[in-house]
């Protein structure tokens, strides 16, 4: 890596050589290993000096190992732009301070490609007349990353149409109501159920009702503001947060997807499906501090939304 030295040893250009040979001897043991394998030295005026690199460099970051045994700074040009601070700082305070260094970046090939990196190495003990030796290995760790963040949004979101779950509405709501508290804003929560969906999946079978959920939720979310928090709530039940609103806007938000979703069938395949939702409102109290009280009262509004005929708005 870079940045400061660790030891004020001077190297000359013969040292260096020998450090480099005596690297290339475990080129033969280290050829099959699916990993970028790395020996390098900071000098005293801070310029890292690789020693040994093998050829998986090739193929983890597409540089040959030559390239970096000229120059490292190949290697520091690569991190992805958004994560090179970062870098930078672990680097130099492990240089100064540490044994170990471990990190897990993006890096930015020639071709485009972004790739998630696992970086490790260790410094050898010092000797009288030598610098450090760091010597570590790079693995790609992409789909590792890959794997996490789908586990993550299984965690928070609904596979089928994509919004957030209860849990993660859950969590939005412990933030909003953190909000309410501190600068005393309006917020509303709508609770939303599709009218008839049995009939959906009871006439057009259960592809038809998986295709309404998605489209529903897709329009539902063009009549919202960004900061708004769509859910899917369960079944055919939806729920919304939305911050910073009082009554009067919130039923006019409502009252747009309501009219919004009514206005046409959703077509599907060689037919078209008519929906339409029933609503219920509620805002947020200074005496509210569990989501079970609110959507109590948004679901209190929503069935008399359907008692007075469905397809229409209800508050509290």
């Amino acid at each position: 890596m870079d940045d400061e030295p660790t030891t004020q040893v001077q190297v000359t250009a013969q040292q260096l050589k020998i450090l480099r040979e005596k690297a290339r001897r475990f080129d033969r043991l280290t050829h099959y290993v699916p990993a970028m394998l790395y020996d390098y030295i900071i000098d005293a005026e801070g310029k890292s000096h690789c020693l040994y690199c093998n050829d998986y460099s090739l193929t983890l970051l597409g540089v040959p190992p030559e390239a970096f045994m000229a120059d490292m700074d190949h290697f520091w040009q690569m991190i992805h732009p958004d994560d090179l601070q970062r870098f930078r700082e672990r680097d130099l305070r492990v240089n100064k301070e540490e044994d170990t260094f471990f990190m897990e970046t993006r890096v930015l090939l020639s071709t485009g490609q972004v790739k998630w990196i696992r970086v490790s190495s260790t410094r050898s003990p010092l000797r009288e007349d030598e610098p450090a030796i760091w010597s570590g290995y790079m693995i790609d760790i992409s789909e590792t990353k890959r794997l996490e963040t789908l586990l993550r949004e299984q965690a928070t979101h609904d596979a089928l149409t994509g919004l957030g779950n209860r849990h993660d509405f859950q969590r939005h709501f412990r933030e909003e109501l953190s909000r309410r508290d501190r600068y005393q804003r309006e917020s509303a929560v709508l609770l939303l159920d599709l009218d008839h969906f049995k009939k959906v999946n009871d006439r057009y079978g259960h592809d038809a009702g998986d295709f309404v959920l998605k489209r529903v939720s897709q329009l539902m979310q063009e009549q919202l503001r960004t900061v708004d928090v769509p859910a899917r709530w369960g079944g055919e039940e939806f729920c919304i947060l939305l911050p910073e609103t009082g009554l009067e806007e919130a039923l006019a938000a409502a009252e747009r997807i309501r009219a919004g979703l009514a206005r046409e069938p959703l077509d599907y395949q060689d037919g078209a499906i008519p929906i339409t939702v029933s609503i219920g409102v509620t805002t947020l109290r200074a005496d509210d501090h569990r989501i079970e009280d609110v959507i109590r009262r948004a679901d209190a509004a929503l069935y008399q939304a359907k008692r007075d005929g469905r397809n229409r708005v209800a508050h509290d």
